[in-house]
């Protein structure tokens, strides 16, 4: 099976995993929690150590084609925002993690705290935040609870132009 059809594949295992086992999120609900390994292996981070900030939930997958022609965007939607009390964590959802750290370097992807969640295929993160594929960003405010699920890049810019107004 090519490698397209192998990501399609896995994308509706996860949406029917993630529609059949996980509760449905909305607006204003609790954002679920995660510990996950960073790129130092030896570090954990928790969604818990973020709070009274604003942190972006960004789910993806560096084998994916639209993750990476997305990632393009991501620093200079990002960058006017380092002095805020945001925080953007990136978990990558591929079972090989060979490649994460290269892709991380060559798509510049320095600006957010990085982690990584397979566990066999079954991306606990992914399920909990019913991911419907990759990428999938989400947003926490500063108690802890959703105020964006599941938007764009494009999404996201705005979002942070209006939830961050005095950044130019």
């Amino acid at each position: 099976m090519c490698r397209k059809n192998t990501f399609y594949f896995i994308a509706v295992i996860i949406l029917v995993v993630t529609t059949s086992f996980a509760p449905i999120l909305k607006i204003g609900d609790k954002a679920p929690d995660f510990t996950l390994a960073t790129l130092n292996p030896e570090d954990i981070i928790s969604l818990s150590d973020y709070k009274g900030k604003v942190v972006v939930i960004h789910l993806w997958s560096h084998t994916c084609p639209h993750c990476r022609e997305s990632n393009k965007t991501l620093p200079d939607i990002v960058n006017p925002y380092k002095k805020c009390n945001l925080a953007y964590i990136m978990i990558d959802i591929d079972m090989d993690t060979t490649g994460w750290r290269s892709v991380i370097k060559q798509d510049k992807l320095n600006f957010a705290v990085q982690a990584t969640d397979p566990y066999d295929g079954d991306s606990k993160t992914m399920i909990a935040y019913n991911g419907p594929g990759t990428p999938c960003i989400n947003v926490s405010d500063e108690k802890g609870n959703l105020i964006a699920l599941n938007i764009t890049h494009l999404q996201l810019k705005k979002f942070l132009k209006k939830r961050f107004p005095s950044v130019k």
